[in-house]
Protein backbone atom coordinates (compact mmCIF):
# COMPACT_ATOMS: atom_id res chain seq x y z
CA UNK A 1 0.00 0.00 0.00
CA UNK A 2 1.20 3.54 -0.75
CA UNK A 3 2.42 5.82 1.96
CA UNK A 4 -0.10 8.61 2.62
CA UNK A 5 2.38 11.26 3.75
CA UNK A 6 5.65 11.05 1.82
CA UNK A 7 8.68 12.33 3.69
CA UNK A 8 9.94 15.75 2.73
CA UNK A 9 13.50 16.11 1.53
CA UNK A 10 13.71 19.64 2.94
CA UNK A 11 14.73 19.40 6.62
CA UNK A 12 14.08 23.12 7.18
CA UNK A 13 10.32 22.71 6.67
CA UNK A 14 8.47 22.41 9.95
CA UNK A 15 4.92 21.17 10.11
CA UNK A 16 2.23 22.38 12.44
CA UNK A 17 0.72 19.72 14.77
CA UNK A 18 -2.64 20.10 13.00
CA UNK A 19 -1.07 19.43 9.60
CA UNK A 20 -2.23 15.79 9.62
CA UNK A 21 -5.84 16.82 10.20
CA UNK A 22 -5.85 19.67 7.68
CA UNK A 23 -3.31 19.24 4.87
CA UNK A 24 -1.32 22.36 4.11
CA UNK A 25 -2.02 23.93 7.49
CA UNK A 26 0.93 25.81 8.91
CA UNK A 27 3.38 25.22 6.08
CA UNK A 28 3.02 28.74 4.66
CA UNK A 29 3.87 30.52 7.91
CA UNK A 30 6.95 28.42 8.68
CA UNK A 31 8.54 29.16 5.30
CA UNK A 32 8.55 32.93 5.88
CA UNK A 33 12.03 34.18 6.50
CA UNK A 34 13.28 37.40 7.94
CA UNK A 35 14.59 39.90 5.41
CA UNK A 36 17.14 42.62 5.88
CA UNK A 37 15.56 46.11 5.90
CA UNK A 38 18.88 47.74 4.99
CA UNK A 39 19.04 45.64 1.81
CA UNK A 40 15.48 46.69 0.97
CA UNK A 41 16.40 50.36 1.45
CA UNK A 42 19.57 50.00 -0.64
CA UNK A 43 17.67 48.27 -3.45
CA UNK A 44 15.16 51.13 -3.51
CA UNK A 45 18.02 53.60 -3.47
CA UNK A 46 19.43 51.98 -6.61
CA UNK A 47 16.07 51.58 -8.38
CA UNK A 48 12.99 52.97 -6.62
CA UNK A 49 10.45 50.19 -6.13
CA UNK A 50 13.00 47.38 -6.13
CA UNK A 51 13.02 47.28 -2.32
CA UNK A 52 9.24 46.81 -2.33
CA UNK A 53 9.62 43.92 -4.78
CA UNK A 54 12.28 42.41 -2.46
CA UNK A 55 9.81 42.79 0.43
CA UNK A 56 7.19 40.90 -1.58
CA UNK A 57 4.92 43.68 -2.85
CA UNK A 58 5.35 43.57 -6.63
CA UNK A 59 2.49 45.95 -7.43
CA UNK A 60 3.68 48.64 -5.04
CA UNK A 61 7.19 48.33 -6.47
CA UNK A 62 5.93 48.70 -10.02
CA UNK A 63 3.73 51.66 -9.02
CA UNK A 64 6.69 53.46 -7.44
CA UNK A 65 8.83 52.81 -10.50
CA UNK A 66 6.03 54.12 -12.74
CA UNK A 67 5.72 57.23 -10.52
CA UNK A 68 9.45 57.82 -10.96
CA UNK A 69 9.13 57.56 -14.75
CA UNK A 70 6.24 60.05 -14.70
CA UNK A 71 8.34 62.37 -12.54
CA UNK A 72 11.15 62.19 -15.08
CA UNK A 73 8.69 63.25 -17.77
CA UNK A 74 7.52 66.13 -15.59
CA UNK A 75 11.03 67.51 -15.16
CA UNK A 76 10.42 69.54 -18.31
CA UNK A 77 7.66 71.35 -16.38
CA UNK A 78 9.94 72.00 -13.37
CA UNK A 79 7.53 70.18 -10.98
CA UNK A 80 9.26 66.91 -11.84
CA UNK A 81 12.33 67.91 -9.86
CA UNK A 82 10.27 67.86 -6.66
CA UNK A 83 8.22 64.75 -7.42
CA UNK A 84 11.28 62.82 -8.64
CA UNK A 85 13.20 63.17 -5.40
CA UNK A 86 10.10 62.87 -3.22
CA UNK A 87 9.21 59.57 -4.92
CA UNK A 88 12.76 58.31 -4.50
CA UNK A 89 12.93 59.20 -0.80
CA UNK A 90 9.50 57.68 -0.18
CA UNK A 91 10.51 54.43 -1.94
CA UNK A 92 13.62 54.03 0.23
CA UNK A 93 11.90 54.75 3.55
CA UNK A 94 8.83 52.66 2.67
CA UNK A 95 10.92 49.63 1.69
CA UNK A 96 12.77 49.80 5.01
CA UNK A 97 9.53 50.11 7.01
CA UNK A 98 7.81 47.31 5.05
CA UNK A 99 10.56 44.81 5.80
CA UNK A 100 10.72 45.84 9.47
CA UNK A 101 6.94 45.23 9.79
CA UNK A 102 7.20 41.87 8.03
CA UNK A 103 10.07 40.81 10.29
CA UNK A 104 8.03 41.79 13.35
CA UNK A 105 5.08 39.70 12.11
CA UNK A 106 7.31 36.71 11.37
CA UNK A 107 8.93 37.02 14.80
CA UNK A 108 5.53 37.31 16.50
CA UNK A 109 4.22 34.20 14.69
CA UNK A 110 7.41 32.34 15.50
CA UNK A 111 7.17 33.24 19.21
CA UNK A 112 3.44 32.50 19.27
CA UNK A 113 3.95 29.08 17.70
CA UNK A 114 6.78 28.10 20.04
CA UNK A 115 5.00 29.30 23.21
Amino acid sequence: MEEIHPETSDPSVEFHPKADMTPGYGTEETRQKRKNPVIAALLSLIIPGLGQVYAGDLYKGLALFAALVVSLCLIALIIGFFTFFATWIFAVSDAYKMVKKQNDRVEKKKNGASA
